[in-house]
């Protein structure tokens, strides 16, 4: 029987859904389904694998493709004399870190092995890197040929005619260039526009997968820009006489794993919205008393009760100094937090700004539609939610859905915002939170230290890499002034006149000179990303030619306004490209409805002009993506500084805590030490090696 039938016959035998297989496997909900209705779709050796351990079945004998292992590849290779073959499979297994013995060939494997990483990654060049890849996806998929593949221009006839008339039409130039090997998918099998279905992009799809390099996902969003192209050939008067017509691709929404309406949890996140919501900000109590209203409460109970004229006095002046400006808002009395927290309000730390608000939201969505999509159970009320029952359901199924190469703590923060609102919203009973505890710490991923997977992202980290990344504003500069070089010239050959730099910068170049500052603040102090992105013009403090930082203490993670500030200094390079920054590229980057913008690092999206640049931060780690070859997301600089300055010595300890702000010296310990054990290990061998008998023989052989 083909997969396709084993898989039919076991949902028959069983009665287990679609779904119910695909979440038990630890898969995608969907994936199933697209294996036994997209037409001819190959499953990865991975996705196999868990639906083999799932239903018992070998659903490797029902394959198109015999399963083989790199070293069956290796010995193929090395038995008909392809050398190259058996040393790039080799340094493939290397890389990847596959033992070649014991892992399974799949092509999407070693696709998204190359998607992961760039030539700066392997010390490569593009063209060696991308030779590489080409070599080892013709060598995995069976593929003798290296000639030039078939394109749109080696044919004749009608599709030839359409693929003309895209180009010069007024459709945007890319539909053109994705649509070839459409079209000559079409040609090849015989289809007229008139009879493309759905079926035929699942087809499509299927072929892609197979002839092409490209991964599964980037063949899917191919698909996907295919099926717009067909509904805009499908409308246009141009294309009339062709007969195209709209048809939809073949998947569905990616980004919700459970496929489970939001308009069947309305009653739920509206009781969230306007309930839990202003609860948790600490604008109404539990039972929806008004903060205002309540302290409206306290001051008349104050002012009825008799006080002498010196605390009146003083009730006056302390109100009046909470009225100026720059004063903390939220502060109020010890006595009053204590009575305001006793009525049911959220006070200090433990209300929810605005982003936290949204992401608490995000969480009872996923908990409602795992519970949705596993039972067709709907929650309706926070209450039904926070029942340990529904939790333990939710629970489970969002455990399955998440698994993956590194553990998660999705779940477990998951779990303690929905403790948060049952135990001090809800007022469950003991017995109640105590299996929600239970939950928290059965599904919690315990680790000291840095996370598995951005372990993994920094051990990426060799001694190069490091020093690429240190010098990485001096690169992006570099090749920011190349650019500027180019278009200097350029102007003078057509104006005569050789401009100043300022004159030809555009916003691109001048956001890549963004980036190359704040990656120097990352290094020089590690803050967090907020304080780079926030970071404002009156936070800068000169003293000559150098520079600091002051980042007020209300603005960072841990402090309130009474605390130390944050102060970053500034290198000198960084001061140097600080003021060049300040004084050429960040004026001629301003729009007129910019000029009083405070902030360091100004909007530049046409709808947030007066705010901060948001997406300033993946631009550096984009470049350094880029430049070194390690893909990390911002707060890992934190993390890389200190790891940084301890791979040269062990007695860095104490200044690395000083550095990074840790409250004592057992955190540093924590994160660094674990990160990598090296450290330690390295120095106990050389004293094994200095006290062995055995290495003094070696040494005198």
């Amino acid at each position: 029987m083909t997969l396709c039938q084993t898989l039919r016959q076991y949902l028959d035998d069983s009665g287990e859904s679609m779904r119910a297989l695909s979440l038990r496997a630890g898969l995608n909900p969907k994936t199933v389904s697209d294996i036994l209705n997209i037409a001819g779709l190959q499953p990865r050796h991975s996705t196999l694998t868990a639906l083999a351990e799932a239903t018992g079945q070998d659903l490797f004998s029902c394959s198109a493709t015999p399963r083989k292992t790199y070293a069956d590849l290796i010995t193929t290779a090395q038995k008909d004399g392809d050398s190259g073959g058996v040393s790039k499979l080799k340094w493939l297994c290397k890389q990847a870190r596959w033992v070649p013995e014991l892992q399974y060939v799949c092509k999407q494997d070693v696709i998204d092995f190359f998607d992961k990483h760039n030539a700066a990654s392997f010390d490569l060049s593009q063209g060696s890197l991308a030779t590489y890849r080409s070599n080892l996806v013709r060598i995995i998929s069976g593929s003798q040929s290296r000639n030039r593949g078939r394109r749109i221009d080696d044919i004749d006839g009608l599709y030839s005619k359409v693929h003309s008339a895209i180009k010069g039409s007024d459709l945007p130039k890319n539909q053109a260039l994705i649509s070839g090997s459409f079209l000559l998918f079409l040609n090849d099998n015989f289809i007229s526009p008139s009879d493309v279905t759905t079926e035929t992009l699942a087809e499509y799809y299927n072929h892609r997968v197979k002839v092409s390099s490209k991964s599964a996902a980037r063949c899917e969003k191919h698909v996907r820009e295919i099926a717009s192209l067909l509904k805009r050939l499908a409308r246009h008067p141009a294309f009339a006489s062709f007969g195209f017509e709209a048809v939809e691709h073949p998947f569905t929404c990616g980004r919700d794993k459970f496929r489970v309406e939001v308009s069947k949890l309305a009653p739920l996140l509206a009781e969230f919205d306007t309930r839990v919501g202003p609860w948790a900000q600490g604008l109404v109590s539990r039972d929806g008393l008004s903060r205002d209203a309540f302290i409206a409460e306290l001051d008349e109970a104050e002012n009825i009760s008799p006080v002498s004229d010196k605390k009146a006095r003083l009730r006056c002046s302390r109100k009046a100094k909470s009225m100026r400006p720059g004063q903390d808002t939220n502060s109020e009395a010890p006595s009053r937090i204590e009575r305001l927290s006793q009525a049911g309000f959220l006070v200090g730390k433990g209300k929810w700004g605005n982003k936290t608000l949204a992401c608490r939201r995000g969480y009872v969505v996923s908990l409602a539609k795992a519970i949705a999509a596993t039972t067709d159970v709907v929650p309706e009320t926070i209450e039904e939610l926070t029942d340990p029952e529904f939790l333990e359901v939710a629970a489970e199924t969002l455990s399955d859905i998440n698994k993956g190469e590194y553990p998660s703590g999705y779940l477990k923060s998951v779990l303690k915002a929905v403790r948060k609102i049952a135990r001090d919203f809800q007022c469950r009973t003991v017995d109640d939170l105590k299996v929600i505890n239970d939950l928290i710490s059965y599904y919690g991923v315990e680790h000291r230290g840095v996370a598995p997977r951005n372990k993994a992202k920094l051990q990426k980290f060799n001694n190069q890499c490091i020093q690429d990344t240190i010098d990485l504003s001096s690169m992006i500069l570099s090749s920011v002034n190349g650019e500027i070089d180019k278009k200097r010239k350029a102007w003078r050959k057509k104006h005569g006149i050789l401009p100043k730099p300022s004159k030809v910068l555009d916003a691109e170049l001048g956001r890549d000179i963004m980036a190359a500052l704040a990656h120097d603040i990352l290094l020089a102090r590690a803050p967090r990303s907020d304080n780079v992105l926030r970071a404002r013009l009156d936070w800068i403090a000169w003293q000559g030619d150098c520079a600091r930082i002051l980042v007020p203490a209300s603005q960072l993670k841990m402090r309130s306004a009474g605390d130390a500030d944050l102060t970053i200094h500034l290198g000198k390079s960084t001061c140097k490209l600080l003021r060049t920054y300040l004084d050429i590229v960040r004026p001629a980057l301003l729009t007129e409805d910019q000029k009083m913008n405070p902030y360091l690092f100004p909007g530049q999206g046409r709808h947030n002009r007066s705010e901060h640049f948001g997406a300033l931060l993946k631009r550096v780690t984009r470049l350094l993506h880029h430049k070194v070859g390690v893909s990390i997301h911002p707060h890992l600089y934190r993390h890389l500084i200190g790891w940084i300055w301890l791979r040269d010595s062990l007695d860095n300890l104490p200044k690395v805590q000083t550095l990074l702000g840790h409250k004592n010296l057992q955190t540093t310990i924590q994160y660094y030490v674990d990160l990598d054990e090296s450290l330690i290990s390295e120095k106990w061998l050389k004293h094994l090696d200095s006290r062995s008998a055995a290495s003094n023989l070696i040494e005198r052989r």
